[in-house]
């Protein structure tokens, strides 16, 4: 990493000098350019004010109206195939919006009286269209609901015979047999487009709502009622005037009354867009006569224009090659500098020189370096106590939720131990604070030496209060740690002649071990495992407790 400040940095020469005598030298050069091509345009000016005024208008005028024209085809044909009522009206809406464009084109364009006639029945027409297409929606809606009740009447048929007595069970399946082919033709309906297959279909029906009857004739007397009047809601859901046939053949009739009229809807806009091609074309033939003439003339001038035009493009790329050489290949090196060293990489470049581009890599290292050591260090401040080196209670809050989380996938238990110095306000009183201080770095060793997982951690929670997480701990192992952690504080044997629980420093231990994890959180775990510290202290000290699962 480069350690010079950015006042250090000296400059011989300037970027900015340089691109300011380039941009003077190329302007000078376009100046004289503009002068020249002014002299030579000047003999044909009229004419392209002409066309600029007249022919260029005319002709975007008329692509515009043979765009709107195109569209509306697009958006009739969609609206004939249109699958429900909400899409109908949106392209109905489309459409009103297209016509409305089309109609202010025509009136700005001043097309004849035929053009305006047709465009008048062409709008009349997409009326009885979106009318039509509204009723045959409509039908459809109410084709698809009377299937429904049809099949609704025979789960309900079902659900009656279901519950019969088994001494009627053969009489009653015949019926529901014969009930079930009636519903099982009504389902062809939906598929026949023809009005033939329609009303054969119908006969049909009524040929097997006549052995319906018959099945029903046998059935026991206490049962023919109910029977009988499924088969009249049966036969008002097929054949009466809101039935499924005369809805199904309403259906058809309307769709082929949409169908005719979406194809004469569609050759009256190919009609009107043929219109319209033909004006454009007459139009665009009168341009192209007037682009020759410029043609014409701009070959006399082109030579001329040309020496210069190529003494300007080689000073022009001379200029440039000189710019990307000096400026932006440094500069796309520098810009790759700064992405490496924002990742927190080396940079790849050595960028070397005296002028600003130098100037702002050397600064932008230096700031690099300062603000990553600033970083680390406040990183390392953030997470860390201060006294005791272990993490602090933002990084244990940090690593439980993460084990929290991990715990949850892998399925595993989660242990939490909250471990409390006993009686250290009075190591305080009697030892004085400093003495304190140093005998918590020394119990924050001695934590770390008997829970040296690396999955596990340790923290400071304020305090004497320490707490740690085991992933991966069940009760037995949530034991073994604790007894190990109390061995290591008596072999130590830190003295406290004023601990009540023993003559060294001891600590007490609450322990919170969740074997299903799944509903566990942060504040219940803490809950449970203080509690049992509570009942650690509340049993003697010098010991660890379990909380109530």
């Amino acid at each position: 990493m480069n350690n010079i400040r950015p006042t250090q940095v000296r400059r011989r020469y300037s970027i900015t000098m340089m691109l300011t005598l380039t941009s003077l030298l190329v302007l000078l050069l376009f100046i004289a350019m503009a002068v020249l091509v002014q002299n030579r345009l000047g003999s044909f000016q009229h004419l392209l004010q002409n066309i600029t005024g007249s022919a260029i208008p005319a002709v975007v005028q008329s692509s515009r109206v043979y765009s709107q024209i195109n569209q509306l085809l697009f958006l009739t044909e969609a609206l004939s195939r249109a699958p429900s009522q909400a899409v109908r009206h949106n392209l109905y809406q489309d459409i009103q919006l297209n016509l409305q464009g089309l109609q202010s084109l025509t009136k700005e364009w001043q097309t004849g009286f035929y053009q305006n006639a047709q465009l008048v029945a062409l709008i009349e027409e997409i009326d009885n269209l979106n009318q039509l297409m509204s009723e045959r929606l409509e039908l459809q809606s109410k084709v698809r609901l009377s299937q429904q009740q049809i099949y609704q009447l025979y789960e309900q048929v079902q659900a009656y015979t279901s519950k019969l007595a088994l001494a009627d069970e053969e009489r009653h399946s015949l019926w529901l047999l014969e009930f079930a082919a009636v519903v099982t033709l009504s389902g062809k309906a939906s598929d026949l487009n023809r009005m033939m297959q329609l009303r054969q279909l119908k006969q049909q029906v009524e040929q097997q709502m006549l052995r319906l009857r018959q099945a029903r004739a046998a059935l026991p007397a206490n049962q023919v009622e109910l029977a009988e009047k499924s088969d009249l809601q049966l036969r008002s859901l097929l054949l009466e005037t809101e039935g499924l046939l005369p809805l199904r053949e309403q259906q058809l009739a309307i769709g082929g009354r949409a169908t005719g009229r979406g194809n004469f809807v569609r050759n009256l806009v190919l009609d009107y867009a043929r219109l319209a091609e033909n004006s454009a074309y007459d139009i665009s033939g009168t341009v192209l006569g007037d682009a020759a003439q410029i043609q014409q003339q701009l070959q006399q001038d082109n030579r001329q224009i040309l020496s210069g035009a190529l003494l300007v493009i080689l000073f022009l790329l001379v200029a440039i090659a000189l710019i990307h050489r000096r400026v932006v290949r440094r500069l796309e090196q520098l810009n790759h500098n700064v992405l490496l060293q924002v990742q927190g990489k080396a940079a790849a470049y050595q960028i070397e020189g005296h002028d600003e581009i130098a100037a702002i890599a050397r600064s932008f290292a230096y700031f690099a370096s300062t603000v990553a050591t600033q970083q680390q260090e406040l990183q390392q401040l953030s997470y860390t106590d201060s006294l005791t080196g272990l993490a602090n209670r933002r990084a244990f809050e940090q690593q439980f939720h993460q084990a929290l989380v991990q715990a949850q996938r892998q399925q595993w238990p989660l242990t939490l131990l909250m471990i409390d110095v006993d009686c250290f306000k009075a190591y305080n009183d009697h030892y004085g604070h400093q003495a304190g201080d140093d005998t918590l770095v020394h119990i924050a060793q001695l934590l770390q030496q008997g829970i040296n997982r690396g999955s596990d951690l340790v923290a400071r929670y304020g305090g004497e209060e320490f707490i740690a997480i085991l992933p991966d701990t069940n009760v037995a192992g949530a034991s073994a740690i604790a007894s190990q952690l109390l061995h290591l504080f008596r072999q130590a044997a830190l003295p406290h002649q004023y601990n009540q629980a023993a003559d060294f420093v001891s600590i007490s231990i609450g322990i919170c071990c969740v074997d299903d994890v799944r509903k566990a959180d942060y504040d219940s775990m803490l809950r449970r495992a203080d509690n049992a510290l509570y009942q650690a202290k509340a049993n003697g000290r010098n010991g660890f407790a379990f909380s109530d699962q």
